[in-house]
């Protein structure tokens, strides 16, 4: 099977690469792409190559990169031995933007017939979040503020709601990310820089979460926090060597936690049963139940023709976009 992909050959490249499919070898599926969803602020940080020695970026961005970890696909067909998949099935898998791929079949999970192709693609980023208040040890009752109102801001304002938080503050510059705040559950919003909102929110959070990756966020968003709270860093900063910690961070007790999806267990145990499978599941099931609705979320769909471009663009002006799909629709 002929397939196309997306590719950055070097920092500042992308090409549309083309390749042959071959059949499932065993335990393996062939799936084709339907959408899969642009992680804007991570894509572009893979683009530009510009990160810290010895940070996961280095580690992990290689030339040629494929970007992308947010796919929904349909199964084409199935390798020997398995069982538990079968052409037709629609599966969410993190793999990078391409027309069709081979996988194995335990990488895949799939999804239930009330989840939207749109809503399932932001799978990946709903681990992600969720880890985060699962790591911060999120209690109901408990008071947050979300810096930062981009993909994973939206959905940690969405879940704070579901999980009971007591007040949620959600902070940006951008009016209408603010918007799609207040009607995710936010309490309030601030139209400011977290450094801003530093005079009149000092010490005011029990969970402060900075969703920003940006090093001017990290010493402001630390002084958010009350004695002995947490501050949750879900934006890995690709130049770490440029953050500064705030003043109160050791003479108020706060704890600073890091959160990566990669960090999650892959199998559930009895002292921890949230593997990322059954993060995914509870995802998908505030879907069904329509608990978490993403519709407003989606603001741009391109095909992979228009996807160079797109980048293109989000490099000028990410503030435009949110949640960017590629739509696999005209594979065939």
């Amino acid at each position: 099977m002929h397939a196309r992909s997306l590719s950055f050959p070097a920092p500042g490249e992308i090409e549309i690469l083309a390749a042959e499919v071959d059949p499932p070898g065993s335990g393996q599926l062939r799936c084709a792409a339907e959408v899969s969803l642009v992680s804007v602020g991570t894509e572009l940080t893979c683009l530009r190559g510009q990160f810290d020695p010895r940070t996961f970026w280095e580690e992990w961005v290689q030339y040629p990169f494929a970007p992308g970890y947010s796919m929904v696909s349909r199964v084409e067909s199935v390798g020997p031995e398995v069982t538990a998949f079968r052409p037709g099935d629609r599966v969410f898998s993190f793999t990078p933007h391409a027309e069709a791929f081979l996988t194995a079949a335990r990488d895949v999970v799939p999804i239930p017939d009330g989840v939207p192709d749109d809503h399932a693609a932001w799978a990946s980023l709903a681990v992600t979040t969720q880890w985060a208040l699962r790591r911060a040890g999120f209690a109901f009752g408990e008071t947050a503020a979300v810096i930062g109102l981009g993909l994973l801001g939206q959905l940690l304002v969405r879940y704070l709601r579901i999980a009971g938080a007591r007040r949620i503050v959600a902070i940006d510059t951008d009016a209408d990310r603010l918007a799609l705040a207040v009607a995710g559950g936010a309490d309030e919003v601030l139209s400011m820089t977290v450094a801003d909102a530093v005079e009149t929110l000092r010490g005011s959070f029990d969970v402060v979460l900075d969703v920003t990756g940006h090093p001017a966020a990290l010493a402001g968003a630390s002084e958010l926090v009350r004695p002995l709270g947490r501050l949750v860093l879900v934006g890995d900063a690709p130049r770490p060597s440029l953050q500064h910690l705030g003043p109160r961070i050791v003479a108020d007790g706060i704890s600073i936690i890091g959160v990566h999806a990669g960090t999650a267990a892959e199998m559930p145990t009895p002292a921890d049963p949230w593997s990322t499978a059954a993060m995914l599941a509870v995802f998908f099931q505030y879907v069904v139940d329509r608990r978490m609705d993403l519709s407003a979320l989606t603001t741009h769909r391109v095909t992979l023709e228009g996807a160079p471009e797109l980048y293109r663009a989000l490099e000028r002006d990410r503030t435009a976009h949110l949640g960017v799909l590629i739509d696999w629709g005209d594979r065939r």
